[in-house]
């Protein structure tokens, strides 16, 4: 599918940023992009290629969103060519076989962006700041999500870093608004605890029209664009941190259907060494890391350098990765599924740290998860985990199960390998003290 990004002249959003139109080679318009541009105003002005970033990055994600992967001819890989304006085409044309790498890897699917001339502004100014209104601004940016990872990689950075400030970035969409109220639940505690040291922005990148697709693929990179935006805004070489536990980084495949670009990739090591090569490449100088990167979800909460402070807001956060499918738990106020992965990685992190309290949708030790019906998708990540589990498999076959999921520096393969079996022991640690005989029993644990 052929796509244009089409920017109006004339015309801007009631938040200060150019109407982008998506359009097709056939003269269908997929929708517009919805970029709140005034929350990120008060950063001041980062440099155009900043902002060419996060017109490629809302561009991509919204794609991802309005594309079903059943147009595909495998009902999964679809084919996208797409054209963006940029403040300087040659520089972007440069970088574009490192972009479609890029892309490709983290959508799992084909990928050919070109680039034209940007012809007319994309972003319009604001006023004057209100007197007594600071400038959001840090030494450092974090991706802030709302999750467990994201308050642990934020407290961290800030108790090994007496003296620095923390600007935090979030990112919520228009027909997902949970996570803001996660990251809107959290800062003033956070603000509290670390006064004059922590900053936020909470910009709202989507899109209009119906998403065909929840796989959200793409979200990554529109989250990391955001923080390179902060970042180029606060000078350059300022560092952008993506916190995210080891094992979800990595996804490793639970079953051979899930291998490959059927497991998400937002933080894997090999995506962000291409996102890395792409900002290097035109000119952008911030420096991306995971802090979390050799950590399972459990050792990221036991290891938190303030436990007092984590303790008391572990339980704001949400890590559920389907988060509003109620309809068949038994528990439908909960805030979480508590069957699929993150929740489950999050519910064996807290038990280990003493903080497993929390209600979930369904408890998949008690046995509120129905293992027994086929017709049922949301326990599939559950049987996945609890077939991995009893398989029992030694840190070679993980290691080579990493390589099939995706590109792996070989280099990496041990140290990673032993982290995933690192997490499945936090995992048969939570069911061996909670679980019943018949969910232990899927899981090879012996009594």
């Amino acid at each position: 599918m052929r796509i244009e990004c089409h920017v109006d002249p004339r015309q801007a959003t009631a938040t200060r940023f150019a109407v982008v139109r998506l359009r097709a080679e056939n003269g269908a318009d997929l929708g517009q992009l919805d970029v709140e541009y005034s929350r990120l105003l008060p950063l001041g002005r980062p440099g155009p290629l900043a902002l060419d970033l996060l017109l490629l990055a809302s561009a991509v994600y919204a794609i991802d969103k309005l594309v079903a992967r059943s147009t595909a001819g495998d009902g999964w890989t679809r084919d996208f060519e797409l054209r963006v304006p940029a403040s300087d085409p040659g520089r972007w044309s440069g970088a574009a076989n490192a972009i479609n790498e890029c892309l490709s890897f983290l959508t799992g699917d084909r990928w050919t962006v070109e680039f034209s001339e940007l012809r007319s502004r994309l972003a319009r100014p604001g006023g004057r700041r209100r007197r007594g209104v600071r400038r959001p601004a840090g030494e450092s940016v974090c991706l802030f999500s709302g999750g467990l990872d994201s308050l642990v990689g934020t407290i961290d950075h800030l108790e090994e870093h007496g003296d620095e400030r923390v600007l935090l970035i979030g990112h919520h969409d228009g027909q997902m608004p949970g996570p803001l109220s996660d990251q809107r639940a959290l800062l003033p505690l956070l603000m509290r605890a670390y006064p004059d040291r922590v900053s936020a922005v909470l910009p709202r990148v989507g899109h209009s029209g119906t998403a065909q697709e929840l796989t959200l693929r793409g979200r990554s990179l529109v989250f990391v664009a955001l923080g390179v935006f902060a970042a180029a805004a606060q000078g350059e070489g300022t560092p952008v941190l993506i916190p995210e536990n080891g094992t979800i980084a990595l996804n490793p495949p639970l079953t051979p259907a899930r291998r490959g670009s059927c497991s998400t990739r937002t933080a894997h090591p090999h995506y962000l060494d291409l996102l890395r090569r792409v900002l290097s490449t035109i000119g952008l100088d911030h420096p991306l890391s995971n802090p979390l990167a050799q950590k399972t979800k459990g050792e990221v909460v036991v290891g938190c350098r303030n436990r007092e402070l984590v303790h008391s807001l572990a339980q704001l956060t949400v890590s559920c990765a389907k988060r509003g499918h109620t309809r068949n738990w038994p528990n439908r106020t909960a805030g979480s599924c508590g069957c699929c992965m993150p929740c489950i990685y999050r519910r064996a992190a807290l038990h280990a740290a003493g903080l497993d309290t929390e209600p979930y949708g369904a408890d998949i030790c008690s046995g509120e998860v129905d293992l027994d019906n086929p017709g049922l998708e949301a326990p599939n990540d559950l049987r996945a985990f609890l077939s991995f589990l009893r398989a029992e498999h030694s840190a070679q076959r993980i290691g080579s199960m990493l390589l099939a999921n995706g590109s792996l520096d070989p280099g990496r393969v041990p140290e990673s390998a032993a982290l995933v079996r690192r997490t499945m022991e936090e995992v048969q640690a939570l069911l061996r003290a909670k679980a019943t005989p018949e969910v232990r029993r899927r899981a090879g644990i012996r009594d």
